[in-house]
């Protein structure tokens, strides 16, 4: 079970990387990866029965391991 201060930190963490990925900074945390936002553009895919659906875009975050 997590105590007090386990849990502040790790809200702090999220926050952090919540307002760089906001502004579409790369957040590099040493020994752990690099947190970034990849853009999807909206694309239209056609479906096994015929009908076409487009897909909107969509910002995704990526996360790459340290090596």
């Amino acid at each position: 079970m997590k105590n007090m201060t386990e849990n502040k930190i790790e809200k702090e963490i999220v926050t952090i990387l919540a307002a760089h990925l906001k502004k579409h900074d790369q957040l590099q945390i040493n020994g752990l990866g690099t947190f970034s936002i990849s853009h999807q553009k909206q694309e239209q895919q056609q479906e096994k029965d015929g009908r076409i659906v487009m897909n909107p875009p969509a910002d995704i975050i990526t996360f790459t391991p340290e090596k």
